[in-house]
């Protein structure tokens, strides 16, 4: 889904559809929500919301494919996906930001600037000589 090193391409933490957190949350790898957050999320690494899944609080990470409901902004240093069943109440600041047909999103979007992401980019020689 999101190109990266093999260091932080793993799962850091599930949270089951049972499960109901009341209080921010700070996570340091990959974070999958399946249940509800009522609190703010802070993550170094890839947040993903599942369908069904419920986040009131503001967001902040460094990706973030959204499959699930979330009231407050959100702020995704590099790449956010809203998938097909999102629904996002809130403002959006991302580098790269993918819709995908029936995504619901009611706010303000802003674009970051994608420095970390400009830098992976290679220049190809288009000359003919």
């Amino acid at each position: 889904m999101f190109q990266s090193d093999k260091k932080t391409n793993s799962i850091g933490s599930i949270l089951d559809a049972e499960i109901i957190i009341n209080g921010d949350l700070d996570v340091k790898k990959n974070l999958i929500v399946q249940g509800t957050v009522n609190g703010n999320i802070n993550s170094t690494q890839t947040l993903n919301t599942a369908k069904g899944s419920k986040i009131k609080g503001n967001i902040i990470a460094k990706n973030a494919m959204i499959s699930g409901e979330i009231h407050g902004d959100v702020e995704v240093k590099e790449k956010i996906i809203l998938g097909s069943s999102a629904n996002l109440t809130g403002n959006l600041k991302a580098a790269i930001l993918i819709i995908e047909e029936g995504a619901k999103f009611d706010g303000m979007s802003s674009m970051l600037k994608a420095q970390s992401i400009d830098s992976k980019v290679k220049k190809i020689n288009t000359s003919n000589s």
